[in-house]
Formats: C-alpha cells, structure tokens, sequence
C-alpha cells in the first residue's frame, strides 16, 4: 500500500513541472501584456530611486450582507444570514514599502453538515463564523519594482453552533491559529503579465473543546501523563508555488500546488493489536489546482470558466475497531485497518456567466463534482457491518447567481445553491453521510 501511494504521490507531483511547461509554451497565443494589480501602486522608476508619496493611506473593502434560507433533507429549514466581510487599511511608507493590516471575517446561519480533518464522518451545525487579523509589509524592489517580499503574521479563531444546541463556546471543532508567512512574488515573468508566487506558512493550531474519549476515561495514564488529552492539537507547514495569467479579455489561468505537512502534538499512531505506539502522528495534504477563464467580448461579455483540483491525504495513522455492538459479529468485532485515513480527491466545476450589454446585471451557472475515495477504509452497511468496497463519497454542487451593480461600489446578489452528498457508507447512526440540501440567498454587496 505504501507503495501504491509513493506511485500516486510522484504521479501528482509529475503533473506540476508539465503543466508550469504547458502553461509558457502558451505565451504567445494570449493578449499583449497588461499592468498587474501591484504594478498599479507604482509608478515605473528609475533603479534604486525611491519615490515619497503625499497620500499614504488607502482603505480596501469587500463585504456582503445576505438573508439566507436553508432546507436539509432529515432536518428543519433555518433563516439566517450570511455576513462577510474583508477590510484592510494601506499605509505607505513610500513607493515600494506598504504595511497592511487585513481582517477576514465571516458568519453564518443555516442548516449543512461539516467535517474537521481525521473524522468518520459528518455533523450537523447550525451556525459558524471565522476571524482572521493578519498584520503584513510588502517590500517592492527590483527593475519597475517587479519583485515582492512580503513577510506576515496572522490570528484565526473559529466557532460552531452544533445542531445539539450548544452554545459558541461548547463546538467541538472551535479551533485557533497563531502563525507566520512569507510569501515572495516576481511579476512580469519572461516579459509576459504573469506573476510567479513562492510562500511558506508556519503556525499552531488548538481545539480548545476537544479531547479524546481515551482521556476522558481516564485510561490514558501512562507515567501519570495524558498521552492523548490534545490528540487534535497540531503544528502546521504550508509551502506553495503558483503561477497566474490574467487577461480582462481572452485566455486566463491559474496554477498552484501546495503542501501542508501536519505535526500532531499529542496522538499516536495505533498499532496492530490495538495498543498506542511510540509514534507521532504525521499527515500530509497535496493539493493542485488549476483555474482557466476564456473571456469573449461579444456585446457584454461572456465569460467559460473551469477549475480543477487534485488532492492526496496522506497520514501513518491507522484505526483498532474493538467494540460494536449491534452489528453481526457483536461486541467481539475487533478489526485492525493500517492507513485508514489516507484519501485522492478529485474536484471538476464548470462555469458560465454573461454580463448583458445594455443593462449591470451578470448570471452565473455553475456545476460542480467532487469524488472522494479512500485507500484502506471499508464501507458500511446500515447495520455498522464492514462491506467489501473501500468507502467512497460523492458531492455534487449547482450554483446559480445574478449580480445587479446599482453603483461601482455597491450591488444586488441573489443565489441558489443545490447540494447533494452520496457515500456508500449506509451506517448514520453517529453520522451523516447521505443527504441534500437547498440554499437561498439575496442581499447586497459592497467593493471599494
């Protein structure tokens, strides 16, 4: 097995210098070149001279406000709203040197099931909402300030409201981050309008709620410690390369890999007879994504999108099943599963929308599929029973959304979003694995 995953791992890595060859060989097919977002800061000057600036404050906004509508099979419609938001005050020092300081935040109420990475299965919440402040400075350097270096540090918490009726404070899966990045950009790639992105992240993440039925017994006690009262807590590594390409007409697109390397704090690695091993546990997410855009200039504006990405979840974690009752081998059902939390997903969405041209409005459909299969792990029947078949689970999106722009700042939304999720899992006992859902949304949006 572990071979068969080293043959996946080096199969998804070989696509990444392919497609980066693919991707330059394209250059001279697409529209003469174009300023890039962070060249329109800057003003072209000569080598070493640096500019003072007279205005060294900007301000960016990107927030929403939605009613929403929630209809999940099995359960109770909810109205709620969506509300998020992105702020971030620009100070300038000069020319090449900014310092940003950017909150990202979210919140919303509707019925949806959710996982956290290491679960069995999904649970339902009601509510969530996130909290992001990241502190940064670019430094811009370089000929026409084509490079940036832009060291960050950054806070994150997270909150559910269970469908059980617990309060913020009580969700199982609240989580926060204290972290640092580094992320260096070089624009202008070979005299074409592409920018290369290079970054690495660092940070530590806590589940304040969470602690393991193992240690809640009590029978965890090895040399009077708790050797997995904190068995969620982690350490994190990002690193990630991307390549983009965008046109306001013609041929777009996108390219990034990225890897996050997991160090679990207090869980280890379940041996073959059941018994917890000497061994941390160490997982590893692989993920690609590739994003084109074609945009045609005819009357308004038709724009073809798809997105693809790749994941490969990778963890030396394996899972002892000792005790289940109900099922037809009883409460002496013991079964040993190596790798059972390694997993390839796949993810394809299709897009279309059209810009009219004698009046601001802009539809948008959207389809998307995502297959997820698991390695080792075995399906079950609606009994717990283990089936032949290894588990899979299937998710299928419809989008639909029209866009009214009343100003250059501020517009009208409306969306529908269908959702259906199928595993071959038939045991919801603990947790859902087949359902749908219907989701309503309207309200406005304001960009500055």
């Amino acid at each position: 097995m572990k071979l068969r995953k080293f043959y996946k791992l080096s199969s998804l890595l070989a696509i990444v210098p392919v497609i980066f060859f693919l991707c330059f060989m394209a250059r001279p097919v697409l529209a003469a070149e174009e300023e890039t977002p962070k060249e329109v800061l800057t003003e072209e000057l000569p080598p070493g001279e640096v500019e003072e600036v007279e205005d060294r404050w900007m301000f960016i906004a990107d927030f929403q406000a939605l009613f929403t509508r929630s209809d999940v099979s099995g359960s109770a419609s909810t109205d709620g709203a969506n509300l998020s938001g992105l702020f971030a005050p620009v100070y300038r020092f000069n020319d090449r040197t900014f310092f940003i300081l950017m909150y990202d935040g979210q919140y919303y109420e509707r019925r949806e099931f959710y996982s956290d990475a290491g679960d069995i299965g999904s649970r339902e919440r009601t509510e969530f909402q996130s909290h992001s402040i990241t502190p940064m400075v670019r430094f811009d350097f370089g000929d026409r300030t084509q490079y940036s270096l832009t060291p960050s540090v950054f806070y994150t918490a997270t909150y559910n409201k269970d469908a059980s009726g617990a309060g913020w404070s009580d969700g199982l899966y609240n989580y926060e981050d204290l972290g640092a990045g580094l992320d260096f950009d070089m624009r202008g790639v070979y005299d074409d309008p592409g920018t290369l992105s290079v970054g690495a992240q660092y940070y530590h993440r806590e589940y304040d709620n969470y602690a393991s039925l193992l240690s809640l017994t009590g029978l965890d006690l090895v040399d009077n410690k708790n050797v997995e009262k904190d068995e969620k807590d982690y350490d994190g590594i990002i690193g990630k390369v991307g390549y983009t390409w965008i046109k306001p007409v013609g041929f777009s697109w996108e390219v990034e890999y990225s890897l996050l390397h997991k160090m679990l704090d207090d869980k280890k690695v379940v041996g073959s007879q059941g018994v917890l091993t000497g061994e941390d546990q160490e997982d590893d997410l692989h993920s690609l994504d590739l994003n084109f855009d074609y945009m045609m200039d005819v009357g308004g504006g038709l724009n073809l999108g798809l997105d693809l990405n790749g994941s490969m979840y990778d963890s030396n974690q394996n899972y002892w099943d000792e005790y289940r009752p109900g099922t037809s081998a009883g409460v002496d059902a013991k079964k040993f599963t190596s790798d059972y939390y390694d997993y390839d997903s796949y993810r394809i969405r299709p897009s279309i929308s059209y810009t009219f041209p004698l009046f601001p409005l802009t539809s948008t459909i959207s389809f998307a599929y995502q297959e997820t299969e698991y390695d080792e792990r075995k399906a079950e029947s609606s009994d717990g029973d283990y089936k032949a078949e290894a588990h899979e689970e299937t998710r299928e999106e419809t989008t639909l959304r029209l866009k009214y722009e009343l100003t250059e700042n501020w517009s009208l939304i409306g969306q529908f979003e269908y959702i259906e999720q199928r595993s071959n899992t038939e045991d919801e006992r603990t947790y859902r694995y087949n359902y749908s859902a219907n989701n309503f949304s309207v309200g406005v949006a304001f960009k500055y």
